[in-house]
């Protein structure tokens, strides 16, 4: 087997990322480089996407961003806000034996492990998509391993007989209430309610409404998801939900909903109306993605769905750690 070359791609090369990404499970929205990017503009972040070469084909590689801390530490992460994974990617094996694809997979991971260890990072992190589940190479080479979880709900299931009394409630109220769901493609819909949510908190919200408005462009560009509203007869927002396609399924990637209608069932409406308008196209399942947010666990169980583990990565110095710990007891004695 010819070795693996391992180096960061020019912008130039992002077109052949973006052609491993369609064809590798699991490659995601998040993993391509118009997501990066946008990524990169709004939160003024260093990316850089590494590629793993074979005879010259483009066969893997990880995307990262790269801060400096004080020109002291140098860390990374294939993460960052509102992008909960986009960590490692391999081209699909035309093998149908377990063993020769858990090879052609360690044969790629272990010299991007390699590299990544080579390039003076004081703290490495990496979150792998649901799906992806062989973290070998790094567990058995010093890494620290984490694991978290989203929810995936069966189209194929029957969603009347799996709702809980709660969730059964909550559409007889909206449905009561005379509310509708419908497309929207109106960013400005999704930021007033998100930023209403926040304002209830006395807290902004996680990322300025300019980044969400090129959400929506890449989302048209692509035809890779759609924005679904909660509306009262009158025709008012009040709540809404951008989801995202993936392969088999569609994502739900982040919700927003006005505190002042929080009883009527929206969100509730919104996730079974979207049940069956996926359902209709063929899609496998719906990717909730609030496994991980004791707040919002509650009500998505209300929907039976099945839980999904998916990994992350950790590698740090012996620098960064003492600077981490530091740091805590310094901030504890503060409080």
């Amino acid at each position: 087997m010819d070795g693996i070359e391992v180096r960061e791609l020019l912008p130039s090369e992002y077109k052949e990322w973006n052609l491993l990404v369609e064809k590798a499970q699991p490659g995601t929205l998040f993993h391509t480089s118009e997501w990066l990017e946008i990524c990169r503009d709004v939160l003024s972040k260093d990316l850089r996407i590494y590629g793993c070469f074979r005879n010259g084909e483009l066969v893997g590689g990880c995307p990262l961003f790269v801060k400096n801390i004080k020109g002291v530490l140098k860390v990374a992460s294939s993460t960052c806000k509102m992008t909960s994974y986009s960590g490692p990617l391999i081209k699909e094996s035309a093998s149908s034996r377990a063993s020769k694809r858990i090879q052609e997979t360690h044969e790629i991971l272990n010299p991007l492990r390699e590299f990544f260890c080579k390039q003076g990072f004081d703290s490495i992190h990496l979150t792998f998509a649901p799906g992806f589940e062989d973290i070998r190479p790094f567990t058995w080479n010093g890494w620290d391993s984490a694991v978290h979880y989203t929810h995936y709900l069966s189209l194929k299931e029957n969603i009347d007989g799996n709702l809980s009394g709660g969730r059964q409630m909550e559409l007889k109220t909206a449905t009561g209430a005379g509310l509708k769901t419908r497309v929207s493609n109106d960013p400005e819909t999704y930021y007033r309610l998100l930023s209403l949510a926040y304002e209830k908190k006395n807290l902004e919200p996680p990322l300025p409404g300019g980044f969400y408005d090129r959400v929506f462009k890449l989302i048209q560009k692509k035809s890779a998801g759609y924005m679904f509203v909660s509306e009262t007869p009158e025709g008012e927002a009040v709540a809404a939900h951008i989801n995202l396609y993936g392969k088999k399924c569609a994502v739900i990637w982040t919700s927003a909903l006005n505190p002042d209608f929080d009883r009527l069932g929206s969100n509730a409406l919104l996730y079974y109306n979207e049940f069956l308008d996926l359902r209709s196209r063929n899609f496998e399942y719906m990717n909730l993605m609030a496994a991980n947010i004791p707040v919002f666990v509650d009500f998505i169980m209300g929907f039976s769905p099945e839980l999904i583990p998916y990994y992350s990565v950790t590698l740090e110095s012996k620098k960064y750690s003492a600077a981490k710990t530091l740091y805590k007891t310094t901030h504890k004695e503060t409080y």
